[in-house]
C-alpha cells in the first residue's frame, strides 16, 4: 500500500510536468488546452487505479505487489503499517471535511438566487451582443445581485447571470455589454457542472500535488477561454482588457465568495495573466476547440501514462523466509527412533529368557558336575546374546541413516515420487532389518541351546 501511494504520487506529478511542457507554448487557444487538462487528470487518476494493489491477480513470478518483476527498482522501503494507517485515517478525515464544506457552497448558491431581482428593462436593451446570444444554446437570465462581490454564474438549473448594482452603476453599457458576454461564454461551456465535479474530485484527491496543481490550470484556462470568446466576437482585444482591468477596480474584494459560486475575477496574478493573453493576441481568435491538438496532445499524454506506468521507481522491501522441513523427513526419522527402542527391548530380553530355559535344565539334574558342565555353554551364550545386544542399536542406526533420503525443500516445491524410494518404502527398510537382526539373533541362541543339549547328554 505504501509503494501504491509513493508510485502514485510521483507517477502523477512526472506526468503534470509533461502536461506543462505541452502546453507551455501559447499557439494553442485557452478551450483546447482546458480540455487537455482534463485529460491530464483524468490520465492520473488511471494511474492511481492502475497501480492500485486491490482487484489485481498476482503473476508467478513476479513481486508482492502483482507487478512483473522486469527491473529492478531504484528504491526499495519496508512497510510501515501503522503510519500508514495513520496517513489513510487521516487523509478520509480531510476527504470527508472537504465534501462537507460544498454542501454550504450549494446552499450559498440558491440562497443568492432567491436574493436575486430583475435587471433593469432599460439597460438590457441597450445591450446589443447580449441580446444577440441570449436565444441561442443554453438559456439564462439576466439578473441583480448585491450578495455576489463581481459578476457571476449561479447555476445549475435554469442559471443566472448575476452583476452587482455597483457593477452596473459604474460600468458603461459597452463594458457590461463584454462583461455579460463572458459570463454567458461560462453559461454555453456549462462550466457550472464542469466546476462541481473539479469540486469533488479536488475534495477527495487532495493529497496529490498534481490534482491541486490541475485544478489551478483548470481554473485558469476556464476563464482565458470566456475572455477569449469575447475577443473572438468583438475583435477588440485590447478594449476588453481595459474593460477587465476597469471591472477589477470596481469589484469589492473584501467579499470572500463561496466555493461554487465562480467570480469574474481570481488573484491579481491571474488578473495580469489575462490581460497579457489578450494584449498579445494578433489576428482572428478561435474560440472552439481544436480536435487535432487535442487529440496529439491526448495521445501524447495516454502514452506517457503507460511508459510510467512501466518504470519500477519505488518497490517493498521483502523478507525471506527460511524454508520448511517436509513432512516425510520427520515421519522417517520419528520411525527410526521407534525401531530403535523396540530393537534395545528385543536384545534385553533375548539373554534373560535364554538363561532361564538353562537353569530350568539344569536344576533336573542330581550330578554336581552338571552345573560346572554347563556353566561354559551359559556364559558363553550370556556373550553372544551381549554382543548381539551391543551390535543391534548401531546396525540400526547405521541403516536407518543410509535408508533416510529426506531433503530440505519448501512447501510449495514440486513433490516427485518414485518406485524405489518412498515415504513407506523408506519407513519399512529399518523394520526389515531388525527382523533379519532378530532372526540370526534366534538361529545363534537355538544353536547354543543344541550344543548345550547335546554336552549334556554326552555325560550321560
Amino acid at each position: 500500500m505504501t509503494v501504491w501511494l509513493l508510485t502514485w504520487l510521483w507517477q502523477g506529478v512526472a506526468l503534470t510536468l509533461v502536461a506543462a511542457l505541452l502546453l507551455k507554448p501559447q499557439r494553442t487557444n485557452a478551450a483546447t488546452r482546458h480540455l487537455v487538462w482534463w485529460v491530464a487528470l483524468a490520465a492520473v487518476i488511471w494511474l492511481g487505479s492502475t497501480s492500485s494493489p486491490y482487484g489485481q491477480t498476482p503473476v508467478p513470478g513476479s513481486d508482492p505487489n502483482g507487478m512483473e518483476s522486469a527491473a529492478e527498482p531504484l528504491l526499495r522501503i519496508q512497510e510501515a503499517p501503522f503510519l500508514l494507517s495513520m496517513l489513510l485515517g487521516v487523509w478520509a478525515a480531510i476527504a470527508l471535511v472537504k465534501l462537507l464544506q460544498l454542501l454550504p457552497g450549494l446552499h450559498a448558491v440558491y440562497a443568492m438566487r432567491d436574493r436575486c431581482r430583475a435587471f433593469p428593462v432599460e439597460v438590457e436593451l441597450r445591450l446589443p451582443l447580449w441580446l444577440e446570444t441570449k436565444g441561442r444554446g443554453r438559456r439564462a437570465e439576466l439578473v441583480i445581485c448585491d450578495a455576489v462581490p463581481g459578476a457571476t454564474v449561479l447555476g445549475f438549473q435554469r442559471p443566472y447571470i448575476a452583476l452587482p448594482s455597483s457593477l452596473v452603476a459604474a460600468l458603461d453599457v459597452v463594458e457590461i455589454d463584454q462583461i455579460v458576454l463572458h459570463e454567458y461564454a461560462h453559461v454555453r461551456r456549462r462550466d457550472d457542472w464542469t466546476r462541481l465535479a473539479q469540486a469533488l474530485l479536488q475534495a477527495v484527491l487532495w493529497i496529490h500535488p498534481a490534482v491541486a496543481f490541475i485544478g489551478r490550470a483548470l481554473n485558469r484556462e476556464r476563464e482565458m477561454a470566456c475572455d477569449e470568446w469575447v475577443v473572438a466576437r468583438t475583435g477588440l482585444p485590447k478594449t476588453y482588457a481595459r474593460c477587465l482591468t476597469r471591472a477589477a477596480e470596481v469589484c469589492a474584494r473584501t467579499r470572500v465568495a463561496p466555493a461554487l459560486v465562480p467570480t469574474l475575477f481570481g488573484g491579481q496574478h491571474d488578473l495580469v495573466r489575462r490581460v497579457n493573453r489578450l494584449l498579445a493576441v494578433k489576428g482572428h481568435m478561435r474560440r472552439k476547440v481544436s480536435l487535432v491538438t487535442a487529440t496529439a496532445a491526448g495521445c501524447a499524454l495516454v502514452v506517457m501514462s503507460a511508459q510510467l506506468n512501466a518504470v519500477p521507481l519505488v518497490g517493498e522491501s521483502v523478507e525471506i523466509a527460511l524454508p520448511d522441513v517436509a513432512a516425510p523427513a520427520a515421519a522417517l526419522r520419528a520411525s527410526a527412533f521407534a525401531l530403535h527402542a523396540s530393537a534395545d527391548e528385543l536384545a534385553r530380553q533375548a539373554p534373560a529368557a535364554a538363561l532361564r530355559a538353562m537353569a530350568r535344565q539344569a536344576v533336573r539334574t542330581d550330578e554336581p558336575t552338571n552345573a560346572q558342565t554347563h556353566e561354559q555353554p551359559a556364559f558363553s551364550l550370556r556373550a553372544t546374546a551381549d554382543e548381539s545386544a551391543r551390535q543391534a542399536p548401531g546396525a540400526i542406526e547405521s541403516l536407518a541413516a543410509r535408508s533416510f533420503e529426506g531433503v530440505y525443500r519448501s512447501q510449495e516445491a514440486p513433490r516427485t515420487v518414485s518406485n524405489s524410494t518412498t515415504t513407506w518404502g523408506a519407513a519399512a527398510t529399518p523394520g526389515l532389518v531388525v527382523a533379519e537382526a532378530a532372526r540370526k539373533t534366534g538361529v545363534g541362541l537355538a544353536g547354543a541351546v543344541s550344543r548345550a543339549s547335546v554336552a549334556l547328554a554326552r555325560r550321560f
